[in-house]
């Protein structure tokens, strides 16, 4: 049987697909990261209390 060369072809939608959503991943990380103001990202941590010896 002989292939013809459009076999090659079904490679080249999935890249794109990839590359695309490679692409998109990236301009949300930079719409999200260009906030100055913003509290997104940041964690809270509870500050321990100290406890008084009891001597």
């Amino acid at each position: 049987m002989i292939y013809s060369e459009e076999k090659s072809a079904g490679l080249a939608l999935p890249l794109i697909a990839i590359l695309l959503a490679i692409a998109g991943i990236l301009v949300i990380l930079v719409v999200t990261g260009g906030r100055q103001g913003s509290t997104a990202g940041r964690v809270w941590v509870p500050q321990v209390q100290q406890q008084g010896t009891g001597q």
